[in-house]
């Protein structure tokens, strides 16, 4: 069937003689009108074109690969075609055509532009006096030789000992150790290979700090930057002083605010006109803000005063930021330091160089060449760079003239490098324009890869619409995706994305438009797009205790939503297009990094029975069988290395047990005075009468060991790692592992990372080991072997770069509430394409520092395209889906969120502000203020009681969305349920079983099979640490951390329990959870005033705060003890709630208290300790109750103070619990146990026997005491 084109498909395909910029929107198959457009040219045989003079560039390998099948299958479709056709000399001759299209097509360059450039420099390498011979060398090994390069250069350095050099070490290095600076050395190397010509800009970024006047600074070009972001600040600024003055003319407005709001306003303005950055400082010094009024206007609405408030508060705090960011110092001041910041940055620039030349030269000794390499050769057999300008090579023209036509895909990730090239190999000279580019501005996220977005975006803007030599065409229609998950799409990204921030407007030409037509199912189904939350700082759960992180209670939400719709959610087949049920491998789980979140998410969907996998880039390096082959060849190299030579030991398949490694080590000690390794003990035991078991291990180790030893040097690493695999049984033993076939799939890669790291210019074991320690130290890790089939039955949990290209039915896009990655940004040397390197002022004789300004715009323009990259990638993860869209985050301080809003939802302008969206530090950032205005919000402003919208355009935007925040309390209730659920069933079917068979024997069996208990469960549920307040729980009932049942109030406890059940509960039910007792409320952080008193568990620890900081000997009045709270508060070391919190009288109290007079005198004589930690290993029956034999515990706490006197120790524990017994006996009795503990702890450590025991409770003001 032939394919169906949409009229900008068409023109894509047919416009000829021209360059063309496709801008081809998410989903609107672009490959598929890449594949027309050739097959288009090679069959027009009034033009005949071959498709080996095409040039096509793709991204990656695997796009290539499938690039040149999809050509092959279209080029055989149409032979297939041509032959049905009537005999005709046309037919003949199209055939002809097609079928030597088809052979050519092996040889036709649908390459990316690493290939293509080894294709230039193959073929021309005599060009540049090339040794044809040369090979790419492996990332492992290219920064084994930038590592041992850069050593030599700074080795070189120090030997010419220049004081330039030693003042850049004192500034650049970190800590007692100058590792960091070839790290500097290779970032900066690195970083400049992006340009055209590499040493030419590394000289260039001297030229900003080579300033003779503030004039200068004041025309430089990075300074134009600082000072529009400035402007743009300050406009922002300015609409909320204008948006406050307007709410405050209403007629229910708090017009006495006015007046401060206008002085505020005609600030700004002052700062909008000053026409140099040195007026504006002369303004900024002299600023100041009048007080709003404090008179009462009864007439004035409450909610639009507090509305005006928190405008003012965001202007106060906007314009204060701007001043200390970039007015802190007199700009004479901030000149100077530009300039002294110059010579170390100038040093660093000269080391690069000297690097880059030595590397260059390296590589040249061992015939390799890199990447970057294989680019900068292409381009000089190209282009002869001269000082006058570039001129063409004759080669460049040669294959100008071959290539009819240069087609770029993925144009938006190109750099100025591959630019320039393909430039180079075009017709454009000639005057003829035959560059053919396709991309989507919108998913270049590439920028760690230093690409260019701006170069696309320059012809976006510069390319006609209409006929002509330079065309633009667009391509809005998606095919991918419903037109409800559209919609939700293109809601978000009309308000966040802008030319401003995200490098594109998303306008009505860079919106998406369904193209997909989707047949009506006849269930009823929620195709809305949701945004799922869980509340990570909710009161209950931290009750809890709970040791689940962040990314595994979102993982329980994402797993609860993936158990609801598999099975039930209708959607498409791929192969039939009929509707089916979801089934787990339509879902995918979309996040930004995978480190730590893809392991959490995979474990919790997994425990929920919903089997998942995880395609990662991690792992490899910490896989088990992994380390311990690793810890066999570091021994092999060298045995007298202790760490890997126990490692191998405990984990070898003949494992030796601990006990038999420390009766080795004893039996080394014992023979010797001197410090022996762990293989000398070894060879020593063997030699003794020493248990036979242990004797028996040690021959056979040993026998293999030196076995393999012997190979070592003359066996290719491959080899000798094979023959550990077998001498040693590793594949079977691992094998055997309920991970069988991934630990195998992991040994069998590192084996073929050994084959690879025989075709480097290294050689030998220790070089090998050397090899595989710099891929971990510059965390080039290769990700455990992929064993999951690509059509297996499981969710994919994946990163949103590794989606790019992909489509899937039923997405995720998750952790949207985790901070964005700024790293780059904060670093002591910052580095930007076009503004150079932003360095630190620094007096090293001083020991201090400051950012330059130069250093300042650079990382305010690094924050920006930060911020505009992930603009981008979310973008990517959100058209990704093509039924259903899920878009799930942890989100804390939810109400400060929705009270953050106030001010969006009665913004007119749809865009949202520049100053709200360069704000953000994570997704939820922008997808909560770009819903502010939809009616989805409208249950969560009633739940906290904040004004809906209603009369907003946006609030009834024909936008489906659904919100919903969860509860973690659920999350356990739910499982509860469940669990419960389980075990009836299984009784059940236990039950029909047992009655089902007459036979006794079967139920017999039956009953051993089901009803199996493992017989050292007790001893299997050890813990292998506690705190002594578990320690405590275990054995009794602690109010300051309540069961989890305990922490939830009585209606609560209703409401959820007929949430979960789906009914209400009946009366007696109800009594049953009302016999729970009630505690103290916990006020999350959130919800506290900055100063607001805390209570509960806060309160506990913010008495422990102050009491572990007090000077004792300096408490005699009420007075002085409220003067030592206030010095805590000044330096820091407690906050606003500790400082409200804390009764001055309570503190007084203790202190001339007996007990507290004996603590004075303990501290006057050095004999006071407080928060002293410890560590004691205990048995673990005496702290369960349990028989488990001789199994022991580490049961660790922190002992709140004691003293000695007289040669023995007196121990004291603060305690702030309400108290019902005025004697304090119900304390004592509820806290002994943690004493008993303290007091062993401390006996061990000191030598010394506790003489007396105190509990003080602050609130009885006296202290109870536990006798010896």
């Amino acid at each position: 069937m032939e394919m169906k084109w949409t009229p900008e498909q068409q023109k894509v395909i047919e416009t000829r003689n021209a360059n063309v910029l496709v801008s081809a929107a998410a989903g609107s198959g672009k490959t598929a009108v890449l594949v027309a457009r050739i097959l288009s040219m090679i069959t027009d045989l009034e033009h005949p074109v071959s498709i080996d003079e095409l040039l096509i560039v793709t991204f990656t390998r695997a796009a290539a690969g499938e690039m040149r099948e999809r050509i092959r299958l279209a080029i055989e479709a149409r032979i297939e075609e041509e032959e049905k056709q009537e005999d005709s000399p046309k037919k003949d001759q199209m055939l002809e055509h097609l079928r030597k299209q088809n052979t050519l097509l092996h040889h036709a360059l649908i390459t990316t532009i690493d290939s293509f450039c080894a294709y230039i420099v193959r073929n021309y390498f005599h060009l540049i006096d090339l040794d044809p011979s040369f090979r790419v060398g492996e990332e492992g090994e290219l920064r084994m030789l930038q590592g041992d390069v850069a050593e030599r250069i700074l080795s070189e350095a120090y030997e010419e000992g220049s004081e330039e050099f030693h003042e850049f070490v004192e500034a650049f290095s970190t800590g007692r150790s100058d590792d960091g600076l070839v790290e500097l050395i290779r970032k900066l190397y690195t970083f400049s290979t992006s340009y055209p010509y590499p040493k030419e800009w590394l000289v260039s970024c001297k030229d900003a700090y080579q300033i003779s006047s503030v004039k200068e600074v004041e025309q430089a070009p990075w300074m134009q930057l600082l000072k529009s972001d400035i402007e743009k600040n300050l406009e922002e600024i300015r609409m909320l002083a204008e948006a406050g003055i307007a709410l405050c003319r209403q007629e229910d407005g708090p017009y006495l605010y006015e007046e401060a709001l206008s002085q505020d306003l005609k600030t700004v303005e002052l700062l909008l006109k000053a026409d140099s950055f040195e007026a504006q400082q002369e303004v900024f010094s002299h600023l100041s803000y009048a007080r709003l009024s404090g008179k009462k206007m009864p007439e004035a609405s409450e909610n639009k005063k507090e509305l005006v408030k928190n405008y003012r508060n965001q202007i106060k705090d906007g314009l204060n930021e701007i001043k200390e960011q970039y007015f802190g110092v007199p700009f004479e001041t901030a000149a100077k330091y530009l300039q002294e910041a110059g010579e170390p940055v100038g040093v660093l620039i000269d080391l690069t160089l000297r690097f880059s030349e030595a590397f260059a030269e390296k590589k040249r000794e061992k015939n390799l060449l890199d990447y970057s390499d294989l680019e900068h050769f292409a381009l000089e057999i190209l282009i002869h760079h001269t000082e006058n300008g570039d001129e063409r090579s004759e080669a460049a023209k040669e294959l100008s003239a071959h290539f009819y036509e240069i087609l770029i895909d993925e144009y938006q990730d190109s750099n100025l490098v591959q630019e320039k090239l393909l430039t180079a190999v075009s017709r454009m000279e000639e005057g003829q324009n035959n560059i053919f580019m396709v991309g989507d501005v919108k998913q270049s996220i590439y920028r760690f890869r230093l690409a260019r977005p701006d170069l696309f975006m320059e012809k976006y803007h510069s390319y006609l619409q209409k006929a002509g030599d330079k065309v633009r065409i667009d391509l809005h229609k998606n095919f991918r995706s419903r037109e409800e998950v559209l919609a939700g799409i293109n809601f978000i990204f009309y308000q966040i994305m802008g030319e401003s921030l995200g490098g594109v407007e998303y306008d009505e030409d860079a919106a998406l438009y369904a193209g997909a037509v989707f047949e009506e199912n006849s269930e009823p189904v929620l195709r809305e797009t949701e945004l799922l939350l869980v509340e990570s700082d909710e009161a209950e759960w931290k009750q809890m205790e709970t040791e689940e992180n962040v990314q595994e209670l979102e993982a329980r939400l994402v797993a609860d939503k993936i158990q609801e719709i598999v099975g039930k959610f209708p959607v498409v087949d791929k192969e039939n297009g009929g509707y089916r049920k979801a089934e787990y491998g339509d879902i995918v789980i979309l996040l930004r990094t995978m480190n730590g979140w893809a392991e959490n998410f995979k474990k919790i969907l997994e425990n929920r029975g919903i089997p998942a996998s995880v395609t990662t880039k991690t792992g490899y390096f910490s896989a088990q069988e992994v380390v311990t082959v690793l810890n066999y060849l570091r021994i092999l190299d060298n045995p007298l290395q202790d760490i890997p030579f126990a490692g191998v030991l405990l984990n070898l398949p003949d494992a030796f047990m601990m006990e038999e490694l420390a009766k080795i080590k004893c039996a080394g000690k014992e023979s010797s005075d001197e410090t022996l390794k762990f293989f000398e003990c070894m060879l020593l035991y063997e030699k003794t009468d020493g248990e036979a078991e242990i004797q028996r291990k040690i021959s056979r180790f040993l026998e293999q060991f030196y076995t393999l030893r012997e190979k070592v040097a003359y066996t290719p690493i491959h080899e000798l790692l094979w023959d550990i695999y077998e001498s040693l049984g590793l594949i079977e033993y691992y094998m055997a592992n309920a991970l069988g076939e991934q630990k195998k799939a992991n040994l069998e890669m590192l084996f073929e990372k050994a084959r690879d790291y025989e075709k480097t210019s290294y050689r030998g074991l220790f070089n090998f080991v050397r090899y595989i320690e710099n891929l971990q130290k510059y965390q080039i890790d290769f990700g455990e072997a992929d064993i999951t089939a690509s059509q297996e039955n499981t969710v994919k949990i994946m990163s949103i770069h590794k989606s790019k290209g992909l489509e899937f039915p039923i997405v995720f896009v998750s952790g949207l509430g985790k901070l964005f990655n700024q790293q780059d940004a904060r670093a002591s040397l910052v580095i930007h394409p076009d503004l150079g390197i932003g360095a630190d002022w620094i007096d090293t004789k001083r020991r201090t520092k400051a950012p330059t300004l130069l250093k300042k715009a650079v990382q305010r323009q690094i924050q920006l395209e930060n911020l505009g990259e992930e603009l981008r990638v979310l973008y990517v993860a959100l058209t990704r889906a093509k039924e259903k869209l899920y878009l799930t985050g942890a989100v804390s301080k939810l109400e400060k969120r929705l009270e953050g809003l106030e001010m969006v939802k009665n913004e007119e302008e749809i865009r949202l502000s520049y100053g709200k969206l360069v704000k953000a530090r994570t997704y939820l950032d922008w997808i909560f203020p770009a819903l502010a205005r939809h009616g989805c919000m409208d249950g969560l402003y009633q739940q906290y009681e904040y004004s809906c919208p209603v009369s907003h355009p946006l609030h009834e935007e024909n936008a489906p969305f659904l919100i919903a925040v969860k509860s973690p309390v659920e999350f356990v209730l739910s499982e509860a349920k469940e669990r419960s659920e389980q075990l009836i069933k299984e009784q059940e079917l236990i039950a029909e079983m047992e009655s089902a068979s007459s036979d006794e024997r079967i139920r017999k069996e039956i009953q051993e099979h089901f009803l199996w208990e493992y017989p050292w469960q007790k001893e299997a549920e050890v813990p292998a640490k506690v705190t002594v307040s578990e320690v405590k729980r275990m054995q009794f009932e602690d109010e300051e951390s309540v069961s989890f049942e305990e922490s939830i109030s009585f209606e609560k406890r209703v409401s959820l329990m007929d949430q979960i059940l789906g009914e209400e509960l009946l009366a007696d039910e109800k009594e049953e959870i009302k016999e729970l007792p009630e505690i103290e409320p916990y006020i999350p952080a959130f919800m506290q005033e900055e100063g607001e008193v805390l209570v509960g568990v806060d309160r506990g620890n913010a008495y422990h705060k102050v009491l572990q900081w007090l000077d004792f000997t300096d408490m005699d009045t009420k007075t002085a003890v409220k003067n030592q709270l206030a010095k805590l508060r000044e330096e820091q070391k407690i906050d606003e709630s500790v400082y409200a919190t804390v009764k001055p009288e309570k503190i007084f109290a203790l202190a001339n208290s007996q007990i507290g007079k004996r603590m004075r005198q303990a501290q006057s004589e050095g004999c006071l300790f407080r928060e002293q930690p410890f560590v004691i290993e205990v048995l673990a029956s005496d702290v369960l109750n349990t028989e488990t034999g001789e199994e022991t515990m580490l049961v660790q706490g922190i002992i709140d103070a004691f003293f000695e006197e007289n040669g023995k120790i007196v121990l004291l524990d603060y305690k702030t619990d309400y108290v019902e017994q005025r004697d304090g006996s119900d304390l004592v009795g509820k806290y002994g146990i943690q004493l008993k503990y303290y007091q062993k702890a401390l006996e061990r450590m000191l030598e010394k026997p506790v003489e007396e025991k105190y509990i003080y409770s602050v609130n009885l003001e006296r202290a109870g005491r536990r006798w010896q």
